[in-house]
C-alpha cells in the first residue's frame, strides 16, 4: 500500500512538471499525422514568423510575473513602439528602432515607478496604461495604417539560410539573454525571493523596488520590442498591433508553468513553449480548416488547465510545508 501511493506520488510530480511538455509533443504527432502540410518547411517557417511576436513580448513579461506583478500594457507599448517608428520614418533605420525600445523602456518605467514606488496594483495600473498608451497611439497615427521606414521593412524580411526569418531570431536571443539574467545572475534570484516573498525579501536586504522598476522596464522594452517586429515584418503600423497581445502573452506565460502567484517560472523552456503550444494548436486547427473561432476556445481550455494545474501544485507545496 506504502509503495502503491509513492508510486502514485511520483506519477502525479511527473505530470505536474512535465505533463504540459508531454501535451506539446502529443500535439505535434497528433497534428503531423491528420494534416500533410503541418510537418512542412514553409508551414514551420510560418509558425516562427507568427510566434516571434509573442515571443518577444512573453520574454518580458515572465520576469514580472515571477516577482508576484502583471503587466497588461505591453501590447499597447507595442503599438507606441511602432508607432514612433512611423514617425521616424525619416531618420535612419537604427534611429527609428532605438527610438522605439527606448519608448517601451519609458512606458515600463512609469509602470514600475507606479507599482514599486507608490505601492498601486499592478493589474489595475496596468489596465489603465493599457488604454492610455493604445490612446497615445491612436492620436499619433490618427487611427490609420502608416507605412515604416523602407530600411525596416527590408530588415523584416530576411532569412537567414533561406529559412529561419531573423525576426523569429531576435526574439530568441532576446529569450535566451532573459533566461541567463534569471538563472545566472543576483538580478535573477531577486526576482524569485520577491515572488517568493517580498516582505522576506526586503528583510534580507534584496533591493525590491529597484528590482521591480528594472522589470517592468524590461517588459514595456520587450513589448516595444514585439511591436517593432511587427513593424517590420509587414512594412507598415495597423490599429491591430498589439491588440489582445497582453492577455495572449499572459496565457503563454501561464501555461510554460510561471506561476500566477509569482516566485517560479522560466523563460526557456517555459514560455516559450506555452507561446508554441498556443501558436501551434491555431496553425495545426488552421491545416485541417477549422473555423477559427475554435482558437479561442482551445486555446482557452488549455489555459484553464495550466491555471488550475498551478492552483495544484500551490496546494500540494504548502500541504508537504506543515
Amino acid at each position: 500500500m506504502h509503495s502503491r501511493a509513492y508510486g502514485l506520488r511520483e506519477t502525479q510530480d511527473v505530470l505536474f512538471s512535465y505533463g504540459f511538455y508531454i501535451l506539446l509533443l502529443v500535439l505535434i504527432v497528433l497534428f503531423t499525422f491528420i494534416s500533410n502540410s503541418f510537418l512542412t518547411v514553409s508551414n514551420w517557417t510560418q509558425i516562427s514568423i507568427v510566434a516571434c511576436f509573442l515571443l518577444a513580448a512573453s520574454a518580458g513579461l515572465t520576469l514580472v510575473m515571477i516577482t508576484g506583478n502583471i503587466d497588461l500594457s505591453i501590447g499597447s507599448a507595442a503599438y507606441l513602439a511602432a508607432a514612433v517608428v512611423y514617425l521616424t520614418a525619416d531618420f535612419p533605420p537604427a534611429v527609428s528602432l532605438v527610438a522605439g525600445i527606448l519608448v517601451g523602456v519609458l512606458s515600463g518605467s512609469v509602470c514600475g515607478v507606479l507599482v514599486a514606488y507608490f505601492r498601486m496594483n499592478s493589474l489595475l495600473t496596468t489596465l489603465g496604461l493599457m488604454i492610455a498608451y493604445r490612446g497615445i497611439s491612436l492620436v499619433l497615427t490618427e487611427g490609420t495604417v502608416r507605412p515604416v521606414n523602407p530600411g525596416v521593412k527590408a530588415l523584416g524580411s530576411i532569412k537567414i539560410f533561406d529559412v529561419f526569418p531573423l525576426v523569429f531570431l531576435v526574439a530568441l536571443a532576446v529569450m535566451i539573454i532573459l533566461q541567463i539574467v534569471l538563472s545566472s545572475t543576483k538580478f535573477g534570484t531577486y526576482c524569485y525571493a520577491i515572488g517568493n516573498s517580498e516582505s522576506a525579501a526586503e528583510k534580507i536586504g534584496i533591493p525590491v523596488k529597484p528590482v521591480k522598476l528594472a522589470v517592468f522596464c524590461i517588459s514595456g522594452a520587450c513589448g516595444a520590442l514585439s511591436g517593432l517586429l511587427s513593424s517590420m515584418y509587414l512594412g507598415e503600423v495597423t490599429t491591430f498591433t498589439g491588440r489582445g497581445m497582453e492577455f495572449q502573452a499572459v496565457a503563454a506565460v501561464v501555461i510554460g508553468g510561471t506561476s500566477l502567484f509569482g516566485g517560479r517560472g522560466s523563460v526557456l523552456p517555459g514560455s516559450l513553449a506555452g507561446v508554441m503550444l498556443l501558436i501551434i494548436i491555431n496553425n495545426g486547427l488552421g491545416t485541417r480548416g477549422v473555423s477559427p473561432y475554435v482558437y479561442p476556445f482551445a486555446a482557452g481550455a488549455v489555459m484553464f488547465v495550466a491555471i488550475y494545474l498551478d492552483s495544484l501544485k500551490n496546494m500540494r507545496k504548502a500541504w508537504r510545508a506543515r
